[in-house]
């Protein structure tokens, strides 16, 4: 679409409901966004990611297991010839493991090769197992004392190791299986591994008056090797004064010629919302972090004559880093082990209930215009104030309906509540906060009764359990069904009666 066909989309919208103000605004003819292309990551948005993106690739074992006379998947197996189709096969999966950097164990066929392979990968995140052939249960468990995740790939007729994982599960071992006909699926089996890995890579920048919590914020360096850095307002502050005005003044413009419609901001609005883009992501850029939570509202930014960061959570989200609300640090990681899993960002919401239709109701002035990823067409959307006390800059985004979602939460180190739905509407109401998805569940009593650990819960498109369990396995994380379990009893979650993110 030429900036022309841009202009007049805003003079005809705002028509039906800009002030004059804006309706001048929207026809200024801004220039600066002119050539960006209408979905898929615009240069400016590569930019943005390449800056802030880990670049390390994540390094993964991986080792072929099977014995030349197995009996399955036949009598005689030609091992060499296997593995040049695997390898084959492989190779056409280059794009969605373009991250990943192989450490060859060749084929192991018996304890010596096992033992040439170990020493190889002691430093690996986790370890790809190819299965081959019946017969190779006491080569696969010889890679347990490495204390690495172990992922095992294996196709019908290989043979029957996959009915002992379950065992070696209940025995603690971090071990999982992808059982498939398609070798495509290899791709999924690294997933977790890129999760755990990058977590360990993260830092998060939490913006707030006083420290995060420091019991929370070791528990998880620990488990995951997450950091999490508190930055003061005076430095926020400092970071939003010192701003660049021509990045200012392009970010804005862009926000106001992509724009369906522009409702209560002005122009000086819209600068200050894109100002507050700008510094977060020198900030970001100065800790080397892939994410940041704010205390938005607590921190007092109109009185203190900033934007709130409303528009660059969405610049953040849209390219897989993270940009969440309320300096809430449970929604960040909840975001991010989605992201690094799936490739999908979040929707942090504050969730309503319908039981006359059997839906929540999610609702947050923060979404993501591109919640299915970065090279996906983009939601259309209107700028409005923030909704709570109508000032500032949010968006109003009219989100993807018609799919499977799944909503989660991580609460501590090892639980995370879990469950899936279907997203039949994103309504553009007045109330409730600007951007909406009504998300219709089973057994929706159970989640009404069932509701702890505050308010919030993190929306991402598609149905990911399979993923999320694999993961949770190889972690140690209790996955809880809201939406299934009884929850009441379980011990670790927070009962505070009273409304918190």
């Amino acid at each position: 679409m030429n900036q022309s066909n841009h202009e007049s989309k805003n003079v005809s919208s705002c028509s039906a409901g800009c002030s004059r103000r804006q309706f001048m605004l929207a026809s200024a003819g801004m220039v600066a966004a002119a050539n960006l292309p209408i979905y898929g990551r615009s240069a400016i948005d590569q930019s943005l990611l390449s800056e802030l993106e880990i670049k390390n690739k994540v390094r993964v074992g991986k080792m072929y297991v099977g014995i030349p006379t197995p009996g399955w998947p036949m009598h005689q197996v030609d091992l060499k010839a296997e593995v040049n189709r695997y390898e084959q096969e492989m190779s056409k999966l280059n794009e969605k493991l373009a991250d990943i950097e192989f450490v060859d164990g060749g084929l192991v066929t018996n304890q010596n090769e096992l033992a040439k392979a170990k020493e190889k990968f002691k430093d690996v995140t986790g370890i790809l197992v190819l299965h081959l052939t019946l017969g190779t249960g006491g080569l696969i468990s010889g890679l347990f004392d490495l204390n690495k995740p172990v992922m095992i790939f294996t196709m019908p007729y290989c043979g029957h190791e996959w009915h002992i994982v379950p065992s070696w599960q209940k025995e603690g071992k971090l071990v999982d299986i992808v059982p498939s006909s398609q070798f495509a699926d290899i791709a999924d089996a690294v997933k977790p591994f890129r999760a755990i890995q990058r977590l360990r890579e993260t830092k998060i920048l939490h913006v707030n008056y006083g420290e995060a919590d420091p019991a929370y914020c070791n528990s998880i360096k620990e488990k995951f090797g997450t950091e999490i850095i508190t930055i003061k307002l005076p430095e926020l502050q400092k970071a939003y004064e010192e701003a660049s005005e021509s990045e200012v003044l392009a970010d804005a413009e862009r926000w106001i010629k992509e724009a369906e419609k522009i409702v209560e901001p002005n122009k000086e609005d819209i600068m200050k919302g894109a100002r507050m883009y700008i510094a977060i992501k020198n900030l970001m850029k100065n800790y080397n972090a892939q994410a940041i939570t704010m205390n938005c509202l607590g921190m007092q930014l109109m009185e203190r004559n900033m934007g709130y960061p409303c528009l660059a959570f969405v610049r953040l989200n849209n390219v897989l880093l993270a940009g969440v609300c309320e300096a809430d640090l449970k929604s960040t990681m909840t975001q991010l082990l989605f992201t690094y899993l799936v490739g999908r960002t979040g929707f942090v919401t504050d969730p309503m209930f319908d039981l006359s239709n059997s839906t929540i109701l999610h609702a947050h002035c923060v979404a993501a215009t591109q919640m299915k990823g970065p090279d996906t067409e983009p939601s259309p959307y209107i700028v409005r104030t923030h909704l709570e006390d109508n000032r500032g800059v949010s968006l109003q985004v009219k989100m993807p309906v018609g799919e499977k979602v799944t909503m989660a939460r991580l609460i501590g180190t090892d639980k995370l509540l879990y469950s899936t739905g279907d997203a039949i509407d994103s309504p553009l109401e007045e109330r409730g906060c600007r951007s909406k998805l009504i998300v219709k569940v089973d057994n929706i009593d159970n989640f009404l009764y069932n509701w702890s650990c505050g308010l919030h819960r993190v929306i991402f498109y598609g149905d990911h359990t399979r993923d999320v369990e694999r993961y949770c396995r190889l972690m140690g994380i209790k996955i809880l069904r809201e939406d299934k379990d009884d929850l009441r009893q379980v011990e670790g979650l927070e009962w505070d009666p009273h409304v918190h993110a």
